[in-house]
């Protein structure tokens, strides 16, 4: 996508990262002491809860993927001006039928997708090959993205229902209280029942559900690159000149940057 894209995508999650924090400042200070709004066993059945389920339906390795693409999340989709690039200067040397000199260039390609389909061009496989092993590793990273955002899409799921559990557990302390007139005690058991509710809340929609959003906003725009370099690859293989290639790529990076943010 072109940058503005991806520096856009950033922008935006760190303004709502910092929106939130505003938001979240605004709700303890209208409630007139942040000590009110925190609570350790609310925090522990909620927060403990999502971690179980985190654990009991997922396998490490996603769980790990998953963290580790927040990071990512911030970064943005690769930029495309370096493969298109490479894609090229790879296009040229075929076009020129300097074909040893293209198989060893290839070779030094830093995206794997590109690589593999320049390296399928350069030993003459079939253009239905190269489509189906190419179309294959778009759909395969498709699912792996796909099963990041889902991680935090069930996170999301599951917040609320473990902030009604804590409400639950603290109107029964409050009631087994009642009896014994400790304004204290009762006080507390209620502290655990409003406050399991809010964590639930927050953690789903101020936390999971935009993660995961932002992580399928980021799996639109990667599919988008890939496709266009999969076009590349395509033209590339019909011997088209690179001049011819490099304008037809440029107009499919923009009808892609309008789809995509049209798509929003």
């Amino acid at each position: 996508m072109p940058r503005s894209s991806s520096s856009g995508l950033v922008l935006t999650s760190l303004i709502g990262i910092a929106a939130t924090i505003g938001l979240l400042a605004f709700v303890v200070y209208a409630g007139g002491d942040a000590r009110f709004f925190f609570n350790l066993e609310g925090l522990v059945i909620v927060g403990g809860g999502v971690i179980c389920v985190a654990l009991l339906a997922f396998r490490g390795d996603e769980i790990t993927a998953a963290l580790s693409a927040i990071a990512a999340m911030f970064k943005g989709p690769p930029s495309l001006e370096r493969e298109m690039a490479e894609l090229l200067e790879v296009s040229k040397q075929l076009f020129s039928r300097q074909i040893q000199a293209a198989d060893e260039r290839v070779r030094r390609v830093g995206s794997p997708f590109l690589r593999l389909g320049l390296q399928m061009v350069v030993d003459n496989a079939s253009l239905d090959d190269i489509m189906h092993v190419m179309n294959w590793r778009i759909q395969k990273q498709v699912e792996a993205d796909q099963k990041q955002s889902r991680f935090f899409r069930v996170l999301a799921s599951f917040a609320p229902a473990f902030g009604l559990l804590g409400t639950l557990a603290g109107m029964v302390g409050m009631l087994k209280q009642l009896g014994s007139g400790d304004i204290g005690l009762i006080g507390s058991s209620m502290a655990v029942a409003m406050l399991a509710t809010l964590y639930g809340l927050i953690l789903a929609n101020l936390l999971f559900k935009p993660i995961a959003i932002k992580l399928e906003q980021r799996t639109t725009e990667r599919v988008a690159q890939l496709n266009i370099l999969l076009e590349g690859v395509v033209l590339a293989h019909l011997n088209r000149s690179p001049m011819v290639i490099e304008e037809t790529l440029r107009t499919y990076l923009l009808d892609a940057g309008d789809e995509v943010r049209g798509g929003r």
